[in-house]
């Protein structure tokens, strides 16, 4: 009776150990299959958001995903990398699920103006941008120390693009005393589209998204001449008409651009 007993357990022990191996199988048949299933997943859509200067194109093609490849064997840092790495770029994030939906967000800075000196193109960021793919913007013409430089660019993030699509030309012109002293040097002369001019400093910057305000009301479409932005108040505007400049003057700044 004893042995008897023993085999009822060796079998049940044997059954037992059949029965987890069985199970042990079929895990890994399923893990072997849903890795299988994501290993082999392709991209079905593509959807990207916050780009305006870069176009859709631009960063598929950067990403080298136009022919749908492989969602999961993507490396989604190389990915943000490779995109934060294009100009006006700033950030970028990557998601991906499992039915093949790959979502690309990026958040973007703005070219502000052409600076002649070095011949780039600057972003809101500050970034110099050696690309002549862009178009419409204005050019400062001149040598711009960095320091007034920088301020200069922090001072156009707050300015309407709009109203900086309608200026033409910037000069930077620093505001000397008769000695040849400096008094203001962040000061800048700013040729609009609209045939005026404006006289602006880092300081009173702001005071341009008041621009089209201000040429309404008074009268600069029938009057043109040069608008003094950098000593404005709530009480003064000061404007003085092309026609109000001596000859002289006019000529000396003829000589000067020359």
């Amino acid at each position: 009776m004893k042995q008897k007993g023993q085999e009822k357990k060796v079998k049940v022990k044997l059954r037992l150990k059949k029965g987890v191996l069985i199970k042990i199988l079929v895990f890994i048949l399923v893990v072997f299959c849903v890795y299988f299933y994501f290993d082999n997943i392709k991209i079905k859509n593509i959807y990207i958001k916050g780009n305006n200067a870069i176009s859709d194109i631009q960063i598929i093609e950067a990403l080298d995903i136009k022919d749908y490849p492989k969602i999961f064997k993507l490396n989604k840092n190389k990915m943000v990398e490779t995109l934060e790495a294009i100009p006006l770029i700033d950030k970028a994030t990557v998601k991906r699920n499992i039915f093949g939906r790959l979502d690309i967000e990026v958040e973007e800075s703005t070219v502000l103006f052409y600076y002649k000196y070095n011949n780039s193109y600057v972003s809101s960021s500050g970034e110099f941008i050696f690309d002549n793919s862009y178009y419409g913007y204005p050019i400062l013409i001149n040598f711009t120390p960095d320091t007034v430089f920088e301020s200069f660019v922090k001072g156009l993030n707050k300015i309407d693009m709009d109203i900086i699509r309608e200026i033409n030309e910037i000069e930077y012109n620093p505001y000397k005393a008769s000695d040849g002293s400096i008094i203001d040097d962040g000061r800048f002369i700013l040729r609009m589209n609209d045939g005026n001019q404006v006289l602006i400093d880092n300081v009173n910057i702001k005071n341009l998204n008041d621009y089209n305000k201000i040429y309404i009301s008074i009268g600069m479409d029938q009057i043109k001449g040069t608008l003094y932005l950098d000593t404005i108040t709530s009480d003064n505007i000061y404007f003085k008409s092309y026609a109000e400049v001596p000859a002289e003057e006019v000529l000396e700044n003829v000589e000067e651009q020359n």
